[in-house]
């Protein structure tokens, strides 16, 4: 999006707060204002739209100093950092928020501000339902334009950028004591080179310095063009936004819960059935195998109940009795089913002979005899003996066919 929004905040909420929306696409300005105080944040809530928000805040609510700091070991120095500027600042370190920005040779530019100002400029722009994506100094927002130093009036301030990454907000009333004490500080350190300063107000006027005015334009405009590219941005460390989610994301993600909950639920409904299914296919395994050893006396182990019972009928049917065997099989059901107490033991098949071996179990010796009148009608019968115990009486009855 090409529109966005600037708002420069106050030190307090009683302070007014400056507001424009800028198109980068246009270079123009859409509309600007200023808000009594900060409560009336409120109201850039709608003209904040989607917009990217970009936060300035006063410098003179901060220290901007820069401190030597060899880049080699910078990673673990950084660490002590508070401590080593505890002297430069005047309250404890601890209720301090730190920016490193950027390097300038030796000297590392250094950011710091309280953590309850921090969170007061947090709490307006919440309450107002206003995203921010940067919160800069307003003095670090001043484009340098290849000067070293930029500086703008704006109230009863002075705005004065001295570096990449450092400035200061001086109020007019100092103005005369300290800009002078400020050049000839700069100056020394610089080999007594001569300052040229960036101008963007017409009442800029320092002893001792090259002044370049530039074009003239709304405070604010100025501002604006400067802090996208600002070495420091206050909402790092414990102030970093978190990643939002696209709106789009948040709306599916009640459903995708829901999705996801369902997948789980039919997974688990799939494992029990599968569950479920294994068991059953080991019943029918089992009951598999106690059929087959009835039906081929002698094997006593079964690796593989199928491949085994194909091995068996084709040795039945090279025997030239596989045929036989199941007809005579299917000749004694009606027999089996008017006597179901009686059970087959074994079951021996002579495909030469055309010979159904059978040993038998009953409860009692009429249902040996109802078993042999019927088989009678429709196989020769030769009954063996039978042997009677408490419990059951067995016989082995050989059959052919007629």
């Amino acid at each position: 999006m090409s529109e966005r929004l600037f708002i420069r905040l106050g030190k307090t909420s009683e302070h007014p707060c400056s507001w424009l929306v800028w198109s980068e696409q246009e270079q123009e300005i859409i509309a600007s204002g200023e808000l009594t105080d900060a409560a009336s944040l409120s109201t850039l809530a709608e003209r904040a739209g989607n917009r990217p928000v970009d936060v300035l805040v006063p410098a003179a609510s901060m220290t901007l100093t820069q401190i030597a700091l060899p880049e080699k070991g910078q990673r673990q120095a950084l660490k002590a950092l508070p401590y080593m500027l505890e002297e430069t600042l005047a309250t404890d370190v601890d209720n301090m928020h730190f920016v490193v920005g950027s390097r300038e040779g030796e000297q590392l530019n250094v950011a710091a501000v309280a953590h309850e100002q921090m969170q007061a400029w947090l709490a307006w722009l919440h309450e107002a339902g206003l995203k921010v994506k940067r919160i800069v100094p307003d003095c670090l927002a001043l484009p340098l334009e290849q000067c070293r130093w930029a500086a703008m009036s704006l109230g009863n301030e002075y705005l004065i950028r001295t570096s990449e990454g450092s400035g200061i907000s001086l109020p007019k009333a100092w103005s005369a004591f300290a800009l002078p004490q400020l050049v000839n500080n700069a100056t020394a350190l610089n080999d007594n080179q001569t300052i040229n300063v960036a101008s963007y107000s017409d009442d800029i006027a320092i002893e001792g310095v090259e002044v370049d005015n530039k074009p003239l334009d709304l405070p604010m405009m100025v501002l604006a063009k400067g802090i996208l590219n600002a070495p420091i941005n206050l909402l790092s460390g414990i102030y970093k936004p978190k990643r939002e989610y696209s709106k789009h994301l948040m709306v599916w993600k009640n459903t995708a819960i829901i999705v996801v909950v369902a997948i789980v639920l039919a997974l688990i409904n799939k494992g029990l059935a599968i569950h479920q299914l294994n068991n059953d296919t080991d019943a029918l395994r089992a009951q598999s195998e106690v059929i087959f050893k009835q039906a081929v006396p002698g094997v006593n182990r079964i690796v593989n109940v199928r491949s085994q019972m194909d091995s068996e009928l084709r040795r039945m049917q090279g025997q030239g009795g596989g045929a036989a065997f199941f007809e005579m099989l299917d000749g004694l059901k009606p027999a089996f089913n008017k006597v179901p107490d009686l059970k087959p033991n074994s079951l021996r098949f002579e495909g030469n002979r055309e010979e159904l071996r059978m040993q038998i179990t009953a409860q009692n010796y009429a249902q040996v005899d109802q078993f042999k009148e019927i088989v009678a009608k429709d196989f020769q019968l030769e009954g063996g003996a039978m042997n009677s115990t408490d419990e059951n009486v067995t016989s082995t009855l050989t059959l052919r066919t007629k």
